[in-house]
């Protein structure tokens, strides 16, 4: 934690991940030995494997297998240990710990093995205890005995000593050894002749046998920490985890490595989510992996707590208007004053949030002040858009043209003044912009409809349906194209051509009006009077429900193509 603090003060971001992950994978072996302590074998191996992400330390594998043992979970247990051999034969504990796992298992042969290989390497009372435990179930008694007695030698707590050999006599059906070990215990310690030290080990007392706390002079009563304590030290524990996973995650963000900080935030979360700063982390990072829902959710807090924290308002503001909720991005955006426009990104979130709650004014006011900044031609033509919307086309045109000085192949400018020049009723103007456009996008396809579209206005209909049929020839269903093109040549005289394309918009628009008009028109000029009473019934029904046709604006890149009287 030293070393956390003083990368922190050094700024270093790397520093500060290397130093954050050694702390985290501490603490959370710690909070492991504690799940071990309260006996929730389940919980310590979440928390070492969790750890060994963070740093793969031997010891840390070692506290795993013991898990994994206390919770009778013998073939990862196993696997675990062999792991730890693998790295380094040399590990006295992964021995001793793989011979317990082959003890519970009752293969009483291969555990002699794991255990006198543990001893070749370190003598240990628990690998010596178990050694003579396992020599007892493959009845090699006098083996057994030999080592006990070597136990006993070293033992400074003999009637604790003997109290253990009972037990492992007991088990492997010795009873007369049993009840002589305990005979022998009860001699030095008449008092152990009122517990229960004959008994085989508990659960706890294997995990403290493999956790490496067990020793000859270990007491007949061991003194667990009381829940209170527990409490405190997992307390202190969530609090050291969450900051070292903030901290983390700080570092990371500071590389741009934007997702995997959000991940650690949210494991962060997980442990003590009143982490100074870290609801706020988690929205800017959310922010920046687009996950908007997720900046509303820990940014509001964030604002109501410091009303003045201008970066997490901006982030706030514009995740309202990510995901369509303009009224709150305006009135979140807008105590930003005039600083707004030091990020356009933001101000135009600001300003088309104006925009759909109706408040033109405050919208236009702000548009103007974007206009004496330098915007990217991209900006630009959100900007265009934006005036567009209110219905400034003049506006819209010259954010357009502006773009275009900047970057004069970029593309769907030509595009959007299009339209706007249409809704003026400047279909020429309008016209060479969509063959601009088309210079830059030959493909466009909304171009082409809305170069044909003019063309029609100006009663250029040859080239007009030469534009409709490659539009249809790369998007036959395209409403309005079959409409244009339906109607087209029903007035050329091609009734039967026609209603091809009429019935495709009448299927693809069922609900406008028109097309059911023409179409009529085009069954009774081929005779089919069904039909067309059948359609003529349809358009009055609509013309009932709507007196008054609106036809849609034009429509921009990915919008409704503007419709046709």
């Amino acid at each position: 934690m030293a070393a956390l603090e003083a990368a922190k003060q050094g700024g270093d971001a790397a520093a500060v991940g290397n130093s954050a992950r050694l702390v985290i994978a501490v603490g959370l072996r710690r909070w492991g030995e504690v799940q071990l302590e309260a006996q929730s074998p389940t919980e310590a191996i979440d928390a070492f494997r969790r750890s060994l992400d963070f740093e793969d330390a031997p010891a840390a594998r070692l506290d795993l297998a013991v898990s994994y043992l206390a919770a009778k979970r013998l073939d990862e247990a196993l696997s675990t240990a062999t792991e730890i051999l693998t790295a380094n034969p040399g590990n006295a504990k992964g021995w001793y710990l793989q011979g317990r796992v082959w003890m519970e298992k009752k293969l009483y042969e291969h555990a002699i093995e794991s255990f006198r290989h543990s001893l070749e390497i370190e003598s240990t009372p628990g690998a010596m205890y178990w050694l003579g435990a396992a020599l007892l179930q493959t009845k090699q008694p006098e083996q057994a005995k030999a080592i006990f007695q070597e136990l006993l030698n070293q033992s400074t707590n003999r009637a604790w000593m003997h109290g253990r050999i009972s037990a492992a006599y007991r088990d492997a059906q010795y009873t007369e050894d049993a009840a002589r070990e305990l005979r022998l215990a009860a001699q030095i310690d008449p008092a152990l002749a009122h517990r229960s030290i004959g008994l085989p080990p508990s659960d706890s007392d294997l995990i403290f046998d493999d956790a490496g706390y067990w020793s000859t002079s270990k007491p007949a009563n061991r003194v667990s920490p009381s829940a209170d304590q527990r409490h405190k030290l997992q307390a202190e524990l969530r609090k050291i985890v969450a900051s070292a996973l903030n901290d983390l995650g700080t570092a990371e963000a500071r590389q741009q490595q934007f997702a995997l900080a959000l991940a650690h935030f949210h494991e962060a979360e997980g442990w003590q989510p009143d982490t100074p700063g870290l609801q706020r982390n988690i929205g800017i990072a959310a922010m920046r992996v687009s996950d908007y829902a997720e900046a509303v959710r820990t940014l509001q807090p964030v604002i109501a707590a410091n009303p003045q924290d201008a970066v997490a308002r901006a982030a706030l503001g514009s995740a309202w208007f990510a995901v369509n909720h303009f009224a709150e991005a305006a009135k979140t955006l807008s105590p930003l004053g005039n600083s707004v426009l030091q990020h356009p990104e933001v101000a135009y979130a600001l300003a088309e949030s104006l925009v759909r709650i109706n408040k033109y004014a405050d919208a236009t006011a702000l548009l103007d002040r974007m206009a004496n900044t330098q915007l990217s031609p991209q900006m630009l033509l959100l900007v265009a858009q934006a005036w567009s919307q209110m219905g400034v086309y003049p506006r819209a045109v010259e954010a357009c043209h502006r773009a275009l000085e900047a970057d004069p192949e970029l593309p769907t400018a030509h595009y959007l003044a299009g339209l706007a020049l249409i809704r003026q009723d400047r279909a020429a103007d309008a016209t060479q912009e969509f063959r601009d456009e088309l210079q830059l996008d030959p493909n466009n396809v909304e171009a082409q409809y809305n170069l044909a579209f003019v063309l029609l206005q100006q009663s250029q209909d040859e080239e007009a349906v030469g534009w409709l049929r490659k539009v249809l020839a790369r998007n036959p269903e395209h409403a309005e194209a079959n409409y244009e093109l339906g109607k087209q040549l029903f007035r050329s005289g091609d009734a039967v051509d026609a209603i091809a394309y009429l019935e495709a918009a009448a299927r693809l628009k069922p609900s406008f009006e028109p097309v059911h008009y023409q179409l009529q028109a085009a069954y009774r000029a081929a005779g089919r009077l069904e039909d067309a009473d059948r359609e003529a019934k349809i358009y009055r029904e609509l013309k009932a429900k709507s007196r008054n046709i609106t036809l849609p604006p034009p429509r921009a890149q990915g919008e409704t193509s503007p419709q046709p009287n």
